[in-house]
């Protein structure tokens, strides 16, 4: 423009575009964040325009039904997409008080037809019509983490009278007697502190005392044994709910046979035949061919006089802990190892240097050149001072990009390493932390508290470092060249500092309380996904009582958010109020002072009492919010630090690589408990198995069967004695070692997501004709050759698309691939009809026959051809011999068991 540079045009310009500095350093966030919002908004939409519940696909009121009706199917074809029926042509018709035994093969479409009924399956011709409320017992247990009693009361009012019936109806007595707090012991998540056996009979206990009109219980007494069976079938099925309608999904030989039947339902290849049988007495009158033990009720049920310390004592859940105070240096420190240590420390420190100096020697260039007396434009001399200014602020810029991204590369090589170190440890996690924390809490970490160490604490961290180097050298500049600025600086510095002490403290407990209180939202909304089945199936009031506790939950999240956000606010407005009142005292001086100061000295001390000013308000809100977001580190270093399993044994010994040569398991005094200092399970358990032997393990509901297998495979530590497999103790050995060598088909399979190839041969060690033999072995081979893909088949999550006695042979099939010299059956067979399981008897003295079986079963039929039986009982072997031998002297607990099942003249 070839006019002369006046200070007065150069410090309004100046000031000019600090104003704008901040709302343009801003924009790519508050861009980046309508675009977080866009995608957010449009996986709303996604989720909303999903297919809902179809109400209508069951009718509740149709006149034309005949009132002793109850549920009745017309012309009903039903399946899991519109596109394919997997049940076809079904009529059904059930009468008020009428039992339904519902059986067939697996994979048949049992679970299905229960479903249907719920209306959870897509309704593609015909009708369904229900009338009355139901109760639905589903096959996979649905357990709340609450005590046994809210599981059974499921928010009912409680009646003693009525609760008394039920649990004794149930066969719980006895085990209440055994829990240190009786009804009052916290279950866990998804019921681990209970056996199988134990979770089923809660489950059905929560449907007997709904008080439905109708009761679909789908394979409720699979995981009990004959005689509990006989117990639940007689005083439940058959007194407790005799005047109910109720459809009994199950495989036991001995209900199917049951003359209490009204009609038996056999369901193959997704149809139905349906046998209605003429019941002359009522359903009270009839038993099972096992008669039931007599169970002494001697337990007090009063439970209203359980104590606090009953209740304590049956707590499992603990609270969430959170830290108190500043965060540690501790912290502090592992977060700033994980960014790179003292060599990026030194790094930034210079970077920052160079950075303030560049931009102190604009400043200071830029004064210089305002202040020079002649008032005439000479073109050489604006030329040269322009370089000298553009070179100056090129380098501040540079140097502004060279720490962003250091910062950011630094700072997700941190996450990375808290993600990764978070990972390993709940990975190498002993049993007993997930016993004790819910999902929701790791969920929490992973998600919130991840989000925070990902994007925020980096650049609250470069934020801070900028703010500090700036203001510090702010206010020695100004200082250094206007000596009465450090008057006003001096007690400026204080009062910030007094403001954020203030603040600080509260924020940092209301953060955690806020992120503690996220915990218990993402638990209730986890378990509810899992049971959402069951929660429709029982009707409104509990949909609502359930969407009631989950708005509870977020009440109590959202005033932690509140008090967290008011604050926060509070803490601005003192800042900006004391920014205003120092920008007033500043002004009103160097107006007093205009006589005594050049235009360039007024220009610049206003200039950098605005700065001091904003770089100490910026500078003490980055740092309260360094602190604060430090939270999260604090959160995810205390998960990354839980002792991993097998820490307190710190001698390893690796076994001989060719161990086991013999598949042979000692047990020597044995006591095993599933939480430190509690109860133990297993007392003083001690027997001999030989090499390639193939052992029966029975026992009550309760007996310990499944926590044998746990302390097998070290899930957690022995109380006292010792285990030997091979004559090696495998205390002392590597976890990966040990259960590398073992296999297991568990009570309750577990499928993940991916291909069924991934699944059978997660480490790609087999080829496909190996898989498929196996797949064949299983009696599975049929129904994956019809999948889509076939061995490429996508798994959904928990492999909810097969049925849960299919997941069990797809268990089976692995441990056939894996060859393992020890090989353990957690009641593999319990969801398997009787056809099906005698295949898989055969297959496994086939193909196992060099491996030593150890197989927990409920079904006695199911260890028959054992060679030796391992009695259970209260945590002790009772009994342990061959089958023979245990029942040839006429007496003792198999010998009962055996003639109360009609075994005795197949074992004889």
């Amino acid at each position: 423009m070839e006019q002369a540079l006046t200070a007065a045009k150069v410090f309004t310009a100046i000031a000019l575009f600090n104003a704008i500095r901040d709302p343009l350093r801003d924009l790519p966030t508050a861009i980046q964040t309508c675009i977080q919002a866009k995608v957010s908004i449009n996986r709303f939409t996604d989720y909303f325009a999903l297919d809902e519940f179809n109400p209508d696909n069951v009718t509740r009121d149709d006149p034309m039904q005949p009132e002793d009706v109850a549920l009745a199917i017309a012309d009903g074809s039903f399946g899991w997409t519109k596109e394919t029926a997997l049940l076809n042509e079904v009529n059904l018709t059930v009468k008020r008080g009428d039992l339904v035994i519902v059986h067939g093969s697996v994979g048949s479409g049992k679970s299905s037809l229960c479903s249907a009924i719920l209306g959870e399956m897509d309704k593609l011709a015909g009708n369904v019509f229900v009338r009355g409320r139901v109760a639905y017992y589903s096959q996979e247990t649905w357990i709340q983490n609450m005590t046994i009693r809210e599981n059974i009361l499921f928010g009912l009012p409680f009646n003693k009278e009525k609760y008394s019936r039920v649990i004794a109806a149930c066969g719980l007595l006895p085990d209440l007697k055994q829990f240190p707090g009786g009804d009052e012991t916290e279950i866990g998540q998804k019921g681990v502190n209970l056996s199988g056996g134990q979770k089923a009979r809660v489950c059905l206990a929560r449907a007997c005392y709904s008080d439905a009109d109708i009761l679909l219980l789908d394979s409720p007494l699979a995981a009990v044994d004959a005689i509990v069976q006989s117990q639940i079938f007689s005083d439940c099925i058959c007194n407790l709910l005799g005047a109910k309608t109720v459809v009994l999904v199950t495989h036991s030989a001995d209900i199917i046979a049951s003359k209490a039947a009204n009609m038996k339902v056999l369901v193959e290849d997704g149809k139905l035949t349906a046998t209605r049988h003429e019941v002359a007495l009522p359903r009270c009158c009839y038993t099972l061919s096992v008669s039931p033990r007599s169970v002494k009720n001697d337990v007090d049920h009063d439970q209203e006089s359980s104590n606090t310390k009953e209740k304590d004592a049956g707590r499992l859940i603990d609270d969430e802990e959170r830290e108190e105070g500043r965060v540690s240096k501790e912290v502090f420190t592992k977060y700033f190892n994980s960014l790179g240590g003292v060599k990026v420390c030194v790094f930034l420190f210079a970077v920052q240097t160079l950075w303030q100096g560049f931009q102190i020697g604009s400043d200071l260039w830029l004064s210089r050149w305002t202040g020079q007396k002649n008032g005439s434009y000479n073109h050489d001399e604006a030329a040269y001072n322009m370089k000298v200014y553009s070179l100056l602020g090129a380098g501040d810029a540079v140097m502004v990009f060279v720490r962003t991204a250091t910062v950011a590369f630094v700072g997700l090589r941190a996450s990375r390493h808290l993600f990764d170190n978070m990972t390993q440890s709940l990975l190498r996690a002993p049993l007993r932390f997930f016993d004790a924390n819910p999902i929701g809490r790791i969920v929490n970490r992973y998600g919130d508290d991840m989000a925070n160490v990902d994007s925020m604490i980096p650049f609250a961290f470069g934020g801070f470092l900028a703010m500090f180097f700036f203001t510090v050298c702010q206010l020695v500049t100004a200082v250094c060249t206007m000596k009465f600025l450090g008057v006003l600086i001096i007690p400026l510095v204080w009062m910030y500092v007094k403001i954020a002490n203030f603040y600080l403290a509260p924020s940092r407990e209301v953060s955690r309380l806020w992120k503690v209180s996220s915990s218990p939202v993402l638990s209730h909304v986890s378990q509810s996904e899992e049971g959402v089945v069951v929660i429709r199936a029982f009707g409104r009031d509990t949909i609502d009582r359930m969407i009631t506790e989950n708005f509870l939950r977020t009440d109590v999240n959202s005033k932690c958010w509140l008090a967290d956000t008011v604050t926060q606010q509070w803490f601005e407005l003192r800042m900006q109020l004391l920014g205003c009142g120092v920008i007033v005292l500043v002004v009103s001086g160097l107006v007093y002072l205009r006589d005594l100061l050049s235009p360039g000295i007024v220009g610049l001390a206003f200039t950098y009492a605005l700065s001091v000013d904003t770089g100490l308000a910026s500078l003490v809100q980055s740092w309260s919010w360094v602190e604060i977001q430090m939270v999260s580190p604090e959160r995810i270093l205390e998960y990354g630090s839980i002792p991993a399993e097998g820490s307190q044994r710190p001698l390893v010994i690796e076994p001989d690589a060719s161990w086991p040569r013999s598949a042979t398991v000692q047990f020597q005094d044995v006591v095993f408990s599933y939480k430190q200092g509690g109860k133990p399970v297993l007392k003083g358990l001690s027997f001999d198995i030989r090499n390639n032997e193939k052992i029966g393990i029975v026992g009550r509901t309760g007996a310990g069967k499944s926590s044998l297998t746990m302390a097998l495979f070290r899930i957690n530590e022995l109380v006292s004695g010792r285990i030997l497999i091979d004559g090696v103790g495998i205390a002392t050995m590597p976890l990966r070692t040990l259960r590398s060598n073992l296999s297991i088909i568990p009570q309750s399979p577990v499928l993940f997501k991916g291909s069924l190839r991934a699944y059978v041969d997660p480490f790609d060690e087999f080829t496909d004709s190996d898989i498929w033999s196996a797949l064949e072995k299983v009696d599975m081979k049929t129904q994956v050759s019809a999948l889509e893909g076939q061995l490429a088949f996508e798994l959904s999550e928990n492999g909810d698309n097969f049925s849960v006695g299919e997941r069990q042979m797809l268990c089976m099939a692995r441990a056939l691939l894996t060859r393992s010299r020890i090989v353990v059956m957690d009641e593999a067979t319990a969801s398997i009809d009787h056809a099906t399981e005698k295949k898989l008897q055969e297959m496994i003295k086939r193909d196992f026959q060099n491996a030593t079986v150890l197989t927990i079963a409920h079904r006695l039929a199911t260890v028959l051809d054992s060679d030796r039986i391992m009695v259970l009982s209260d945590g002790r072997v009772v009994e342990f011999d061959s089958p023979r031998n245990l029942v040839k002297d006429g007496s003792g607990v198999f010998h009962e068991l055996a003639k109360e099942g009609g075994y005795l003249n197949q074992i004889l």
